[in-house]
């Protein structure tokens, strides 16, 4: 419950002091509405890392779902945001290599992230998360010899991705190109 006092807050009954809270702004992709829509503009964050709308407090102010959690090991701001992921020349000497991918229960969100943001939002509660082990090396589509169907790169990352989508729902919709990094 939120009221309005001449610059201050009062959150359940208590008051909260104009010191207790800073106005800040998002261009976006951190913070979102309860119903997973992205909250961009300015926002004011409490002392104990809640957000809400808007400059100051009124009768529309709204609380905010705050995607930029603190990681305790290296202080550096969690973000729920694809990474960019490229497969090493070690992965194509393996020819296969580790996808990552995280969901957020709460908006169903789903990103690809690295290794490291893997382990880290692996962590929290409100996370689901997936491994899927991509196949590199082709052919990418099906080989038909005679009677028999050696299945290529494609259709192997495309049941893994199936495979997936019982953790995750929606993880196809996601990913789409199974060739994706074959050679």
């Amino acid at each position: 419950m939120l009221q309005a006092v001449t610059g201050t807050l009062l959150l359940v009954n208590m008051y909260l002091p104009k010191s207790k809270y800073n106005v800040k702004f998002t261009k976006g992709g951190e913070i979102f509405y309860d119903n997973g829509n992205e909250y961009i503009g300015s926002y004011i964050e409490t002392f104990t890392g809640e957000v809400y709308t808007g400059k100051a407090f009124n009768n529309n102010t709204k609380k905010l779902t705050d995607f930029r959690l603190a990681d305790v090991s290296n202080n550096s701001p969690l973000v729920l945001k694809n990474d960019l992921i490229r497969p090493t020349e070690a992965d194509y000497i393996n020819e296969k290599f580790t996808r990552y991918f995280i969901q957020d229960r709460r908006t169903k969100a789903v990103v690809e992230v690295n290794k490291q943001n893997y382990k880290r939002f692996n962590l929290l509660s409100y996370t689901l998360s997936v491994e899927v082990s991509w196949v590199l090396k082709g052919p990418v589509g099906n080989v038909n010899k005679g009677p028999y169907i050696y299945f290529g790169a494609a259709s192997q990352n495309k049941v893994e991705i199936e495979k997936a989508e019982k953790t995750i729902k929606g993880l196809s919709q996601i990913v789409k190109n199974y060739g994706e990094f074959v050679v």
